[in-house]
């Protein structure tokens, strides 16, 4: 999953923004619960959220990452919609995740007005995890 759609809130009733926005979540958290389940009495979510998955690509297709960001967000804009309705939302980010070429001497990633309207309309940041590739 190179491209997820996270959305939490310290107070933040994800179960009901769910219910509400119809958006099936692939993960979701809860504040309270243990950040290592095999650890119950160690430390605590400080909030609630839920991620979506957004585009399956590689790491190494990021124009592919952006197309299937563009389409998840036009396809779910009626239900994404509810990110600006629901105040208990701290944050909402689009997290594309991309691999980083130690053989390049810069590397840049174009976000396309399209996308960068979208996700403004909808109250939805965007951030590009770099995650260090095979050696």
């Amino acid at each position: 999953m190179s491209c997820m759609l996270r959305i939490w809130g310290e107070n933040f009733d994800v179960d009901d923004f769910i219910f509400q926005s119809k958006i099936s979540a692939y993960n979701i958290y809860y504040k309270g619960s243990p950040k290592i389940k095999s650890k119950p009495e160690g430390k605590k979510i400080e909030s609630s959220g839920c991620s979506q998955e957004v585009s399956s690509a590689d790491f190494d297709n990021f124009k592919q990452q952006i197309q299937d960001a563009i389409d998840y967000l036009n396809n779910y804009q009626q239900e994404l919609q509810h990110i600006n309705t629901t105040p208990e939302i701290q944050y909402a980010i689009l997290d594309f995740g991309v691999e980083y070429d130690p053989n390049k001497f810069t590397q840049t990633q174009y976000l396309p007005t399209e996308l960068l309207k979208l996700s403004s309309d909808l109250g939805i940041g965007i951030e590009i995890s770099i995650y260090q590739g095979d050696k």
